[in-house]
C-alpha cells in the first residue's frame, strides 16, 4: 500500500510542477510579447494622432492664406494700397467696397477673428470695422514693424491686440504686398487674426480627447496655444525637456522624461508649413493603461489555468494511476511467482487495454477531422499575411489541412457578396459564403489547384495556383474562373458577387502583395458597380495632374451655381462625374472631388454675401455621408442635393434684389457685342453715359460677379460651341469671340476649362461619336 501511495504522490508532484512551469512560462512570454507590441502601437497611435491634428491645422491655415491672396487681387485693395483715388467720393466708395469684401471673407470662414490692411503709402489701416489713420497710432506699431521682415509671409505667435474689454489674444498671419516683393519695394501689409481660443478649439476637436496634455509652441519655444491660458506669452525654451524637443533633428518623435517624480512621455510633430511644433505630454499611468489591463487579464487567465491543471492532475491520478496501482499489485501478487504458467485471465485484461487504446485512437482521428476547417483557415490566413513564405516548409501542413497548391504561380482573388446584406441574417450570410468557397474550390481544382476560405461575413479569399504559364495567361484563367463563379452564384442563389483580382506572383512569399492588390481592386465596386470582376491590372490610378484638370473642369459647376443656371449646373456636374469614372479614379479620389466641389460652392455663396452659417455643420458631416456611399451615383446624388440647396439660396437672393433696367441693357449689349476686342468698362461707361467705377459697382451688385469674369464666361461658352465644328481653325475661333492674340485665347481657355481647345474638341467629338464606349457610354 505504501508503494501505491508513493507512486500517486510522485505523479501529482511531477506533473503538477510541469503544468505550473509550462503555464507560467506561456503566460509570461505572452505578457512580454503583448506589452512590447502594445507599447509600440500606443506610441505609433499617439504620433499618428498628432499628425492628424497638424494636418487639420495646416489645412485651415493654408485656406486662410489662399483667401488673403485672393483678397489682395481685388481692385479695391490695389486702390487702397497705392492710395490712388480720383476724388473723395471714389475714396469712400472704395473703403466701403473693400470693407464689405473683408466682411464677406470673415462670414465665409469662421476661424477669422479680424483682418487688418495696412498701406505703407498712406499710413492708414483698414479693418472690417473701421479706418485707422496716423502712422504713430498704437494700433499700427505692431503691424508696421513687419514691412522689412524676411520672406513674404510670417505666422506670428500669440500676441494681444486691442485694449480694454476689446483686447484679444490672437495668432496672426502677416503677408506683404505685393506678395513677392522685397524690403524697400513693398507698399503695405495684409494681416489676418485668428482668435487663440478658436485655434485651441480646433486642436481639441481634432484631438477628440484621445491625447494627453496638448499645446503648440513655435521654433523659438514661445507658446502659441495652450489649454492653460496663463502660459500664453511665455517661452519654454529654457526648460530641459523643451530644449531637447527644439534641438531634435526629426519632424516627429517622442521621448520620456521624469517630472516631479512621475514619468511622462512627450510626443511631438513639427509642421512644415508654420514651423510650429504640436506637443502632447502623456503621463505614464495613461500610457500604461492598456498594458495594465492586459497584465491583469493574463493573471486571471493564468490563475484559472493553474486551478484547472491541478484539478486535472488529481482527476487523472484518481482514474488512471490508482487502477494502475491495483493492476500492478495484482500482477505482483498473482503473476510474478508463476512466470512459467501465467494466469489466462491476464490475457483478457491486456485485450481490454488494447481495445481501449484503439477506441481512443479513433476518437483522436475524429477530433483531427473536425478541426481541419479551422486549421485550413489558419493556414490560408498565414499565407495571405506573409507569415508562411516557403512552400517546402509548409507543404506537409497544407496537405494535412486538405490544401493542394503548386510550388509557384499564384493569383489571389477577393470575392464579396454584394447587394442588400441587411435583410440577410448572419447565419445565412455565413452559409452563402461557405457555398461560395465550395463552388470556387470545385471550379479551380478541375484544371488547376487552389483554396478558398471565408475571411469575414460575406467576404472570401481565393488562392489560385497554376502548374505553369506566363503572367498574362494565368490572369486570363483567373478572370474566366471568377466569371464562372459569379454566374453560378447568381443562377443558383440569386446573389450578386463582386470580385477583386490581384496581380500574378511567382513565389509564395509574395502572396500577401497579391492579396492586398485584390482588396484594393475590390474597392472599385463603387466605380464599376456590384457584380463586376475587377483586375488590378485593369485599374489605372489617376495621377495628380489629371485630378487638377478635373478640379479646373469643376469650376464650370461653381460658375453655373454663381449664375443660378440650374440646367447648366446639373449638366456640368454630370460631365465631371463622367470624366472621373471614365478615368478610373479611385473611390477616395471621387469622394475628395465631391468634397472639393461642395467646399468651393460654399465659399462662392458666402463670398457673395449669403448667410451660409446654417450649412457649416453639414459641410463638416459631408465626409461621413460620402464615405457611406456604395457607388459613385450615390456620391453624385449627395453632391447634387447640397448644391441645389445653395442654388435655391442664390435664386432667392436675386429675386429679393429685383430687376434693374440699366443692368438689363448692359447685359444685352454685352451679349450682342462680346466679339469686339475693345469691349471694356470704359466702353460701357461711354455707351450708357456713366462712370466706369459706377458701372463696375452696379454690374457686380446685380450679377454677383466682376464684369471681366462675366465677359470671359460668355466668350468661352461661345468658343466651346464653335469648337464642335472641326472645319474652323483655332485662330479663327479666337478672333470670332473677341481675341486678337491667339496665345491669350489659349491661356484663358485652358484656365477656364482645364484643357486646351484641341483637347476639348477631341473630348466633345468622342462624346458625339456613336462608337463612344466606357462605363457611362450608355
Amino acid at each position: 500500500m505504501r508503494w501505491k501511495t508513493s507512486l500517486s504522490n510522485k505523479f501529482i508532484a511531477l506533473y503538477g510542477a510541469i503544468f505550473l512551469i509550462v503555464i507560467g512560462m506561456t503566460f509570461w512570454l505572452s505578457y512580454i510579447g503583448s506589452t512590447g507590441r502594445l507599447e509600440s502601437e500606443v506610441n505609433s497611435t499617439n504620433i499618428a494622432l498628432l499628425k492628424q491634428v497638424d494636418q487639420k491645422i495646416e489645412m485651415v491655415l493654408k485656406e486662410l492664406d489662399k483667401d488673403l491672396l485672393k483678397l489682395s487681387e481685388e481692385l479695391e485693395f490695389v486702390y487702397f494700397m497705392y492710395d490712388s483715388y480720383s476724388d473723395n467720393a471714389h475714396r469712400y466708395s472704395n473703403y466701403y467696397g473693400l470693407s464689405n469684401k473683408m466682411k464677406g471673407l470673415m462670414n465665409s470662414d469662421p476661424y477669422i477673428s479680424s483682418i487688418y490692411i495696412y498701406s505703407g503709402i498712406s499710413g492708414e489701416v483698414l479693418t472690417d470695422q473701421t479706418l485707422i489713420e496716423g502712422r504713430d497710432n498704437p494700433e499700427l506699431r505692431w503691424l508696421s514693424g513687419y514691412m522689412d521682415m524676411e520672406g513674404y509671409s510670417k505666422w506670428l505667435t500669440t500676441h494681444r491686440i486691442g485694449a480694454g474689454t476689446n483686447a484679444r489674444n490672437v495668432v496672426t498671419l502677416v503677408r506683404v504686398y505685393p506678395s513677392v516683393s522685397s524690403p524697400g519695394y513693398r507698399k503695405g501689409l495684409l494681416a489676418v487674426n485668428i482668435d487663440e481660443t478658436m485655434l485651441y478649439n480646433l486642436i481639441k476637436d481634432a484631438n477628440g480627447g484621445r491625447l494627453g496634455h496638448i499645446f503648440v509652441i513655435d521654433a523659438d519655444g514661445n507658446v502659441v496655444s495652450h489649454d492653460d491660458k496663463t502660459m500664453l506669452f511665455h517661452s519654454l525654451k529654457n526648460q530641459s525637456d523643451m530644449v531637447r524637443l527644439l534641438q531634435g533633428k526629426t519632424d516627429t518623435g517622442y521621448f520620456r522624461v521624469k517630472e516631479n517624480g512621475e514619468e511622462e512621455t512627450i510626443f511631438y510633430a513639427a509642421s512644415k508649413y508654420t514651423g510650429w511644433k504640436i506637443v502632447s505630454i502623456v503621463p505614464k499611468a495613461q500610457m500604461n493603461r492598456p498594458i495594465t489591463v492586459t497584465r491583469n487579464l493574463l493573471l486571471v487567465l493564468a490563475s484559472l489555468m493553474f486551478a484547472a491543471a491541478i484539478s486535472a492532475v488529481i482527476f487523472v491520478n484518481r482514474w488512471t494511476f490508482r487502477p494502475l496501482d491495483r493492476v500492478l499489485g495484482t500482477v505482483k501478487r498473482r503473476f510474478l511467482p508463476q512466470k512459467a504458467n501465467p494466469d489466462a485471465g491476464s490475457l483478457t485484461f491486456l485485450e481490454s487495454v488494447f481495445d481501449e487504446m484503439m477506441t481512443d485512437r479513433e476518437a483522436l482521428q475524429k477530433q483531427v477531422r473536425d478541426s481541419r476547417p479551422a486549421l485550413k483557415m489558419r493556414m490560408v490566413s498565414d499565407l495571405l499575411t506573409g507569415y508562411r513564405t516557403e512552400y517546402a516548409a509548409v507543404k506537409h501542413r497544407l496537405e494535412f489541412a486538405g490544401i493542394r497548391l503548386y510550388p509557384a504561380h499564384y493569383i489571389v482573388c477577393s470575392a464579396e457578396i454584394s447587394g442588400d446584406k441587411q435583410g440577410m441574417s448572419r447565419t445565412d450570410l455565413m452559409l452563402y459564403t461557405y457555398a461560395l468557397c465550395n463552388i470556387a474550390e470545385e471550379l479551380i481544382n478541375m484544371e488547376n489547384r487552389g483554396v478558398a476560405v471565408e475571411m469575414k461575413d460575406g467576404l472570401a479569399a481565393i488562392i489560385m495556383s497554376f502548374e505553369g504559364g506566363d503572367a498574362e495567361q494565368n490572369q486570363m484563367r483567373a478572370l474566366a474562373t471568377a466569371d464562372s463563379i459569379r454566374d453560378i452564384m447568381k443562377r443558383q442563389f440569386g446573389l450578386t458577387v463582386t470580385f477583386g483580382i490581384g496581380g500574378f506572383r511567382s513565389a509564395m512569399k509574395d502572396l500577401s502583395q497579391s492579396y492586398e492588390e485584390s482588396l484594393r481592386a475590390l474597392e472599385y465596386k463603387m466605380v464599376m458597380g456590384a457584380g463586376a470582376v475587377v483586375s488590378i491590372d485593369d485599374v489605372q490610378q489617376a495621377n495628380g495632374g489629371a485630378y487638377d484638370r478635373i478640379l479646373q473642369l469643376a469650376d464650370t459647376v461653381v460658375e453655373s451655381l454663381k449664375q443660378a443656371d440650374r440646367s447648366r449646373l446639373l449638366e456640368s456636374l454630370r460631365a465631371v462625374f463622367e470624366e472621373s469614372v471614365r478615368s478610373s479614379y479611385s473611390p477616395d479620389m471621387i469622394r475628395q472631388l465631391c468634397f472639393d466641389l461642395i467646399l468651393k460652392s460654399y465659399k462662392m455663396a458666402a463670398s457673395n454675401g449669403l448667410d451660409m452659417r446654417p450649412y457649416a455643420g453639414k459641410i463638416t458631416a459631408v465626409h461621413d455621408q460620402l464615405s457611406q456611399c456604395r457607388d459613385w451615383r450615390e456620391a453624385q446624388q449627395v453632391t447634387e442635393g447640397l448644391l441645389c440647396q445653395f442654388l435655391q439660396m442664390v435664386v432667392e437672393r436675386r429675386n429679393q434684389r429685383g430687376k434693374n433696367d440699366t443692368v438689363d441693357k448692359i447685359l444685352a449689349y454685352i451679349h450682342e457685342h462680346y466679339r469686339r476686342s475693345d469691349l471694356s468698362l470704359n466702353l460701357l461707361a461711354q455707351q450708357f453715359q456713366l462712370t466706369p467705377p459706377y458701372v463696375s459697382k452696379l454690374f457686380k451688385e446685380h450679377t454677383e460677379q466682376n464684369f471681366m469674369d462675366y465677359l470671359i464666361a460668355i466668350r468661352m461658352e461661345a468658343s466651346k460651341e464653335r469648337l464642335a465644328d472641326r472645319k474652323l481653325k483655332i485662330g479663327e475661333i479666337a478672333e470670332e469671340v473677341g481675341y486678337t492674340n491667339i496665345h491669350s485665347f489659349l491661356r484663358t481657355f485652358k484656365k477656364y476649362t482645364g484643357m486646351t481647345p484641341t483637347e476639348y474638341r477631341e473630348l466633345i467629338t468622342a462624346h458625339a461619336s456613336p462608337e463612344a464606349s466606357g462605363p457611362l457610354a450608355e
